[in-house]
């Protein structure tokens, strides 16, 4: 005998928890639908208003009965965080600065260009790894997003570019804004699950990259599952020099991340990895790193990105010259590693690789302006 649909005393709706529906999958859904009586038809018919038709109001689902969507008002949320502040670089990124129902705030990028249009997520409230070159990094680390935090970004940049004269579509997402997505493996699995399905978001598994600076645990090899690309924050081609730059290289060393490396290249059956450099003036950008670097990543099928360095206020650092990069890169393909110099883009809005950075205290008020 099914359940039957569960009504509410007028007295308790205001005190009824909103769950967010953004980050759920199928089968969270049906779990939900089932414990206050509404049937699996019920999801499938809610499920593809939220995720294929990007439905921001249960008002619109034309096909759920009247009953039903009132008390889907009353028990959950398609709700998008509130966008504090927008800008756009001269360049085109445009970067926003969210924040959710608790008061707290990320920012996340979008990054349009003529053959695809990139969004820059965020996995968490600051970030733990504590990268001296990464002004993230010295913003404490608060909280995890949840897999419908990480989901509302997506659904922003969707709503905003489908109000937009040029109506953009998202075709490429890279976990590369704040925070370390495999500390937050579990809401990063569940958004995948959405955001690769064919009836949900339908992103091509080879324009999705997860990047890592380095947190080699069994996740990642679950993450290998999804088949989506890897981006390894390397940075340095010895330990010394790595431990100096990211902490998380005492935990996890070099040789462990490459041996990781390979074995993700195995089970996810990726053409390549992507080892990012981060050029530092000085610290890591000599011929014999180059060299080092090279021999290190001489057996695996991989890619580097040079980035050059997108300063910051208060940083230690100096970014290497153009043509000190430039023979950088010509030592790695002189070594037969495919190298690429990353164009930086949206630096003069803090917009760009390692500038991201949240703090209510430092944030002007929006409201106010």
């Amino acid at each position: 005998m099914s359940r039957s649909l569960v009504e509410l005393p007028i007295n308790d709706k205001a005190h009824v928890r909103h769950a967010p529906l953004l980050g759920m999958t199928f089968s969270a859904l049906e779990h939900e639908f089932s414990e206050i009586g509404l049937t699996r038809l019920d999801a499938k018919r809610v499920f593809p208003w939220i995720h294929m038709k990007c439905a921001s109001s249960f008002d619109v689902m034309t096909d759920v009965p009247h009953k039903i969507r009132s008390v889907l008002n009353e028990r959950f949320s398609l709700e998008r965080p509130k966008c504090c502040n927008l800008q756009k670089s001269s360049d085109g990124t445009q970067k926003a600065l969210l924040e959710f129902a608790d008061g707290h705030q990320i920012e996340t990028v979008f990054i349009p260009e003529e053959k695809r249009n990139t969004v820059c997520l965020s996995a968490q409230v600051g970030c733990a790894m504590e990268c001296k070159f990464c002004n993230t990094g010295r913003q404490q680390f608060s909280r995890n997003l949840t897999a419908s935090e990480i989901m509302a970004q997506v659904f922003f940049w969707k709503d905003l570019l489908l109000e937009s004269a040029e109506q953009k579509s998202l075709t490429n997402l890279v976990f590369m804004g704040m925070g370390e997505p495999m500390l937050n493996s579990e809401s990063l699995f569940s958004a995948l699950e959405l955001l690769l399905g064919e009836k949900t978001h339908n992103f091509s598994r080879n324009k999705v990259t997860v990047s890592t600076a380095g947190v080699i645990e069994a996740d990642l090899l679950k993450l290998a599952q999804f088949g989506v690309k890897l981006a390894i924050s390397l940075h340095a081609p010895n330990d010394a020099k790595r431990s100096e730059l990211m902490p998380i290289n005492r935990k996890y060393g070099i040789e462990t991340i490459l041996n990781a490396a390979k074995e993700y290249l195995r089970l996810s059956n990726t053409e390549h990895v992507t080892f990012e450099y981060l050029l530092l003036y000085g610290v890591n950008d000599s011929d014999d790193d180059a060299r080092q670097l090279a021999k290190l990543l001489a057996n695996i099928h991989c890619k580097v990105n040079l980035i050059m360095f997108n300063s910051w206020s208060g940083s230690i650092f100096t970014g290497s010259s153009r043509a000190r990069a430039d023979a950088f890169l010509s030592i790695l393909l002189s070594k037969g590693v495919r190298t690429i110099i990353r164009k930086s883009r949206g630096d003069d809005i803090l917009a760009a690789c390692g500038q991201l950075k949240t703090l209510r205290n430092q944030m002007p008020n929006f409201d106010s302006m």
